[in-house]
């Protein structure tokens, strides 16, 4: 079926051809100088020290959360006086993606999921404080589809209890905190997705935001095979073949290859120059949908309406009144030409997925995640949309809530 308003939309124009044009003449195509230059960009537009580009959001999550682990037995100061231990528990909501989940158990730590907030569609601290246990190291903050809301609350919180605080922000690029703070700049470090659908694209990509040396050169070295081609700090001490390795191919980490690509990342620079511009249509898009459907508010609501100016607007989140509403709304939007799709995964602990997983026989019920599940949906946000493709939107959100 070919929809008038599908989840993902091609943002990308002829600056961004050409862009990648003149990587492709160049004859140099992996990472190099592009690369370095659009992480400079990166770092300082979105208020970082540090940005490591990877090949997808899913990878950012993976080296950051590894470089975490590793850096807790580096700088004790940072990482409450223990390192962090096989068993040890990291707390994230059930609203999520699973690639988040996967990088917890590699390191042989303990997911616990909670509940979220229906009305952000993040968790509070109130919930993530009723699953921590002595044994909970690490919380992991999923700001949802932009929604920045409480995250500050929940930096708050974990400085205050001694716990890791990481964002996984990437779907929440050009998101602002109440207090005024760029989403993604609020853990000590933080995950951002540059997917075909996201808020800019590098086709695929992602990439890790910290402030820490130590951190960042540990993601450089897991990014690329666990070398110390690219590291700037001294942090490993070798062994006696030292005068025998070619100090080109030396390696400390049992790394990846996730490197990101020339082509990415002149892509991305053009990208990047547009954020602000393609933030602003979301919220200006959002404000006119929001306002399409207030007849109709007691039948379908948009989480996160409240702060339209703050949030960034990956999709737009609906609501129905209950599951079989959902289906119906969902048929609705779907012959209006509407795509539709989930809200993330709704409760993660749903989906056959975690039967593989061998998780804790014990994790908490999730009712907000559970309702999400059953009566939510998503549908595409386009920067570019025309008033003549929102008025179908608009249409097709009050036929799917009277439906």
């Amino acid at each position: 079926m070919t929809y008038k308003v599908p989840l993902a939309f091609n943002t990308l124009g002829a600056a961004e051809i050409e862009a990648a044009t003149q990587v492709l003449a160049s004859g140099f195509v992996t990472q190099g100088k592009i690369v370095e230059d659009f992480e400079r960009q990166l770092a300082r537009d979105l208020g970082a020290r540090y940005a490591i580009l990877v090949n997808s959001g899913s990878s950012a999550n993976l080296i950051a959360i590894e470089a975490i682990s590793y850096m807790s037995a580096l700088r004790l100061d940072l990482t409450f006086d223990r390192p962090i231990e096989r068993g040890d528990e990291v707390i994230i909501q059930g609203l999520n993606w699973p690639s988040t989940i996967t990088p917890i158990l590699n390191r042989g730590l303990v997911p616990v999921f909670c509940d979220v907030d229906m009305g952000s569609l993040n968790a509070t601290v109130a919930q993530v404080e009723a699953v921590r246990t002595p044994r909970t190291r690490m919380v992991v903050a999923v700001p949802v589809l932009g929604n920045p809301a409480g995250l500050e609350e929940l930096r708050d919180y974990c400085a205050r209890e001694k716990l890791i605080l990481m964002e996984d922000a990437c779907e929440s690029l050009g998101a602002v905190t109440e207090r005024g703070n760029a989403v993604g700049t609020i853990g000590m470090a933080s995950a951002f997705s540059f997917y075909f659908s996201h808020h800019i694209s590098t086709i695929e990509g992602g990439v890790i935001l910290t402030d820490l040396p130590e951190l960042a050169d540990l993601c450089y070295a897991l990014r690329s095979h666990g070398w110390t081609r690219h590291l700037k700090l001294n942090l490993f001490d070798f062994g006696a073949d030292d005068a025998a390795i070619d100090p080109r191919f030396c390696f400390v980490l049992p790394g990846y290859n996730v490197r990101s690509t020339e082509i990415n990342a002149a892509i991305g620079r053009v990208q990047l120059a547009r954020l602000p511009e393609m933030v602003d249509a979301r919220r200006r898009l959002m404000a006119g949908r929001i306002a399409a459907i207030a007849d109709v508010a007691d039948r379908l609501t948009i989480p996160g309406s409240h702060i339209i100016d703050r949030h960034s607007w990956m999709t737009t989140p609906l609501l129905f009144t209950d599951s079989e509403h959902r289906r119906r709304g969902q048929e609705a939007l779907e012959q209006a030409g509407v795509e539709t799709r989930p809200i993330i995964v709704g409760n993660v602990l749903r989906h056959p997925l975690m039967r593989s997983f061998g998780l804790k026989a014990d994790q908490p019920d999730l009712p907000a995640c559970d309702d999400i599940f059953a009566r939510g949906l998503m549908i595409g946000l386009n920067p570019f949309s025309t008033p003549e493709i929102e008025q179908v939107v608009a249409d097709a959100l009050n036929l799917a809530a009277r439906a």
